[in-house]
C-alpha cells in the first residue's frame, strides 16, 4: 500500500535537495551492485500504483490526465525510434511528421509557424524572448493577475518589467485597466490567458490583440488549458475574430488531449529571429534558435499516432467530454447546495464551503486554491475518466 503522508513528506524534503540531506530509508539505495529483484519488484508496484492516481474516475484534482493507449503507443514509438532531430537528414519520416503535425496546429490556431517544447512554461519563456528582440525599446509586459506563474518567472529570466493588471468577477484581465496601463506606459508585449489555471477563464483574446497592435506591441496567448477548445465549434466566440493576428501561442496537447509529457506547442506568425550566433559545425545544418536542443519525436509522434489511428473526431470528443461533465456538475452543486460556485468555459469548477473537505483534497478528488483572496475548492474536468456523478457522490455527507 503507498502511504501518502510519507510521499508527500519525501518530497517536501527532496523539493530544494542538498548533498547533505539523508534520503528515506525506504528508498532503493543506488550502489555498485544492482537491487535484488524483489525488492526492485516491490518499488515498481509502488510507483505504477502511484501513477494509477489519475486513472481513477474521482480524479478532478490538478491538470493530470490519464493516457490513452494511442498515445502511449506513440510514446513507446518514439522511445524506440530515439532520433535525433537535430540531424533531420537522417531521420526524413520524423521530420516529416514532426512537420505534418505542426502544419495542422498551425491552421487549428490560425498561425504560420511553430515548433514543439517541454511545457507551456518553455513556450511562455520564449514568446517573449522574441517579443523582447522585436521591441528591444521597452521593457514593460502586461498579464493579468490570474495569468501562469511561468509569466512572472520568463520575466525574471529576461530582466523584463511585468506589470500586472487586476482581474474582474469572472477572473478575466480587465480590459478597461488594461488600456489605462497602455495609455500611461507603452507595453512591449501583452500576455493574454485561454483558460485561467485556477478558474479556468479566458480572457478577452480580441481586446487583448487589438490593444497590442494599437500600441505596436507583441501579443502572447497563453492558451496551455483551454487550446482544446479550438476544436469545439460551440467555442468559436472564445477564441474571437482576430486570433490570426496574435503574434504568438503556447498550447499543451498534454492536458485535455490525453498526450504524455512533454507534449507542447508553440505557435507564432513570423519566423523566429536569430537569438545568437550559432556555430555547430559538426551538424550539416544550423540548430533552430530555440531553448530546445536535441529532440526526437517525444513531443509529437503519441500525439500523431492519436489522431492517424482515431481520427481529429476522437480529439473533439475528447475535448468536449470534461466540459459537459463540469457543466452537470456545477448544475448539481447548486440544485443541491447553497454554496457560492464559480464556473468557466474550459472544464474548471470552483466552488465555496464551510465545509472541511481536507480528506477529499488528499484524495485527490479536489484541489485547494484562492480567488480573489477567497479560498475555494477547485474541481478540474480534464480525463475522459472523471463522472460529474462520482464527485457529487464524495460531497453528499457534507451537503
Amino acid at each position: 500500500m503507498i502511504n501518502l503522508d510519507q510521499i508527500v513528506n519525501t518530497l517536501g524534503q527532496l523539493n530544494q535537495f542538498k548533498l547533505s540531506d539523508e534520503i528515506p530509508s525506504s528508498f532503493i539505495k543506488l550502489k555498485e551492485q544492482g537491487t535484488n529483484q524483489a525488492t526492485l519488484a516491490a518499488k515498481v508496484h509502488s510507483l505504477i500504483a502511484e501513477g494509477q492516481l489519475h486513472n481513477q474516475s474521482t480524479w478532478a484534482a490538478h491538470m493530470t490526465a490519464n493516457v490513452s493507449p494511442q498515445s502511449l503507443f506513440g510514446q513507446i514509438l518514439s522511445s524506440l525510434h530515439n532520433g535525433n532531430l537535430l540531424s533531420p537528414e537522417l531521420y526524413p519520416v520524423l521530420a516529416s511528421i514532426e512537420q505534418q503535425v505542426i502544419s495542422w496546429l498551425c491552421q487549428l490556431f490560425e498561425q504560420q509557424y511553430g515548433h514543439f517544447t517541454a511545457g507551456s512554461s518553455y513556450g511562455n519563456l520564449e514568446a517573449l524572448w522574441q517579443a523582447k528582440q522585436a521591441n528591444p525599446h521597452t521593457r514593460i509586459v502586461y498579464a493579468s493577475n490570474a495569468a501562469h506563474y511561468s509569466v512572472k518567472k520568463a520575466c525574471q529570466i529576461l530582466d523584463l518589467d511585468l506589470r500586472t493588471i487586476p482581474f474582474n468577477s469572472a477572473s478575466q484581465m480587465n480590459i478597461e485597466n488594461l488600456h489605462s496601463a497602455c495609455l500611461a506606459a507603452t507595453p512591449m508585449a501583452i500576455v493574454a490567458t485561454a483558460g485561467t489555471s485556477t478558474a479556468g477563464a479566458f480572457d478577452s483574446l480580441d481586446d487583448c490583440i487589438l490593444l497590442a497592435q494599437k500600441y505596436q506591441a507583441w501579443c502572447h496567448i497563453d492558451a496551455a488549458w483551454g487550446g482544446s477548445l479550438r476544436l469545439l465549434p460551440e467555442c468559436d466566440q472564445l477564441f474571437g475574430k482576430y486570433l490570426a493576428k496574435a503574434d504568438s501561442l503556447c498550447f499543451d496537447p498534454h492536458k485535455v488531449w490525453a498526450q504524455p509529457k512533454p507534449s507542447s506547442i508553440l505557435l507564432y506568425q513570423q519566423p523566429m529571429r536569430p537569438m545568437m550566433s550559432i556555430d555547430a559545425d559538426y551538424l550539416q545544418q544550423s540548430p533552430s534558435a530555440s531553448l530546445t536542443g536535441s529532440r526526437g519525436g517525444e513531443a509529437f509522434l503519441p500525439l500523431w499516432f492519436s489522431i492517424a489511428s482515431l481520427g481529429v473526431k476522437a480529439l473533439r470528443e475528447q475535448s468536449r467530454l470534461p466540459i459537459v461533465q463540469a457543466q452537470r456538475f456545477s448544475e448539481q452543486l447548486a440544485d443541491r447546495t447553497t454554496w457560492p460556485v464559480h464556473t468557466s468555459p474550459s472544464g474548471i469548477v470552483c466552488f465555496e464551503t464551510q465545509k472541511d473537505l481536507a480528506h477529499l483534497v488528499k484524495l485527490g478528488i479536489f484541489s485547494q486554491a484562492k480567488i480573489a483572496h477567497k479560498d475555494v475548492y477547485r474541481a478540474v474536468f480534464i480525463s475522459s475518466l472523471v463522472r460529474s456523478e462520482e464527485l457529487i457522490s464524495h460531497l453528499e455527507p457534507y451537503f
